[in-house]
């Protein structure tokens, strides 16, 4: 019987080609929606075509000028949008968005598959800045009230094939030091920058809808003190297929979603395949995350979930989370680093491999797995535990160890400042746990888990 596996399907589509299958659907719809979104604009009285300033979607002509002086010229006018017709715009410079600006295309949904060719759809054709990754990104908010939306964005000089990628400033992010404010990118393909969204110093920003293969690094949140709004982002191989140097440097040292400071970050049912980091969670200068996750996904990484700083006081919630662990001898589905001091909750997780544990808990922050599910670990056949303990408190509660049998399910090393284990259910023959000795019950309450069988 043939493997129809899910992981082995979305391989053999990446490597066919089948996506251009769905980029045609998908770029005929967007075709017939494409002249009613241009008629919109042109009704609105803020809205100014980017073919009156001199743009022209033939791939060939530079059109930094043209979509400058449009942004430029509505911002004069109060603000507004400048609307893009379907066509190919190359740019072999940046753009800078002045406040109350928008920058709009024909996508009606994020589009996928965009690359060099489509015949329908707005696409940007980005050169400049090739070997600089920290110059300033192709999209700059220079003020308050910023929208990207409803185009792809597509470096036509970066090569899947070559031995690694060349470095490129970042796609869309502010243009200032200075804080940007309600900063928005919506139905928006990512296809293959270096460095996706930079939102550094972003407050309220709001993302939602973005498709794309971003290769070093999809999305970076920091210095945002007013919550900011993820959501539905969906980040893997529309552009480098599996098996291409490309894929291959992504895994080995990609990150989807970084976040640093932020105050109650919101992110909703986005997605990651294929890089080496799911979500890193790090300390910055200004401080690290707080904030609720709900839906989030991570497939085929070396480390699904890496969380090196939380804030103390608030901590992560993470809810209903898929992580996958399996890329390397030592992967794993979450890992929380020695200088966390923030608390942690995992809440009905799912936690699958092949990896080398489920997960490593070190740090001083509290760290709650409630109602998670954990199975194919101990990858390596060296006796490793499904989670080890070693450092933060820990609360292991009404977790469910799948494909147990023989395994070691927590292990608890001299270093953990205490634990409570109850309610857990091995499916194996026994609810087997790795201890230094006897442990003080005033520090460690294992009790009521059971063993339900093979």
């Amino acid at each position: 019987m043939a493997d129809i596996s899910r992981r082995n399907w979305l391989a053999a589509l990446a490597v066919a080609g089948g996506g251009l299958v769905e980029s045609q659907m998908a770029g005929n719809a967007n075709a017939m929606t494409a002249q009613a979104r241009d008629r919109e604009h042109q009704a609105h009285p803020l809205a100014r075509s980017a073919l009156e300033f001199g743009a022209r979607g033939d791939a060939k002509k530079d059109n930094t000028a043209a979509f400058q002086k449009a942004l430029d010229a509505v911002y004069a006018a109060g603000g507004g949008i400048v609307s893009v017709p379907a066509g190919r715009y190359l740019f072999k410079g940046h753009l800078t968005m002045p406040a109350n600006t928008s920058l709009e295309g024909v996508f009606l949904a994020p589009p996928a598959y965009i690359h060099a060719k489509p015949a329908s759809g707005t696409v940007l054709l980005v050169t400049e800045g090739r070997g600089q990754s920290d110059g300033v990104p192709f999209i700059g908010a220079n003020g308050n009230n910023c929208t990207i939306r409803g185009l792809g964005i597509y470096y036509p000089d970066q090569d899947p094939h070559a031995a690694s990628p060349a470095p490129y400033p970042w796609a869309i992010g502010p243009a200032t030091a200075a804080p940007v404010e309600d900063l928005s990118v919506i139905d928006v393909a990512l296809t293959n920058p270096y460095q996706g969204i930079n939102l550094v110093g972003a407050p309220r920003h709001y993302i939602a809808r973005v498709y794309g293969h971003p290769i070093k690094t999809g999305l970076i949140v920091d210095r945002c003190y007013d919550i900011g709004r993820i959501e539905n982002c969906h980040f893997w191989p529309f552009w480098a297929a599996a098996g291409t140097p490309a894929c291959n440097w992504i895994q080995a040292h990609g990150t989807a979603f970084v976040f640093g400071r932020s105050d109650w970050q919101y992110v909703f049912n986005t997605f990651s395949w294929g890089y080496h980091i799911g979500y890193q969670f790090i300390a910055t200068p200004q401080g690290a995350c707080n904030g609720n996750f709900l839906g989030i996904g991570a497939d085929s990484t070396f480390e699904a979930l890496r969380v090196e700083a939380a804030q103390p006081a608030s901590g992560l919630l993470i809810t209903n989370g898929e992580f996958v662990g399996m890329i390397g001898t030592e992967s794993q589905g979450f890992a929380i680093g020695p200088k966390n001091v923030g608390q942690v909750v995992l809440n009905n997780c799912g936690f699958w491999g092949p990896s080398n544990r489920i997960g490593t808990i070190q740090g001083n922050g509290p760290v709650s797995l409630i109602g998670c599910n954990f199975q194919q670990w101990d990858k390596n056949g060296h006796g490793e535990p499904a989670i080890l303990c070693d450092g933060a408190p820990t609360t292991v509660m009404g977790c469910q160890f799948l494909h147990a049998d023989r395994k070691k399910l927590v292990g608890i090393t001299k270093q953990c400042a205490g634990a409570i284990i109850t309610g857990n259910t091995s499916m194996g023959s026994a609810f087997t746990l790795q201890r230094p000795g006897r442990l003080p019950r005033t520090r460690f309450q294992i009790h009521s888990n059971i063993a339900a069988g093979v």
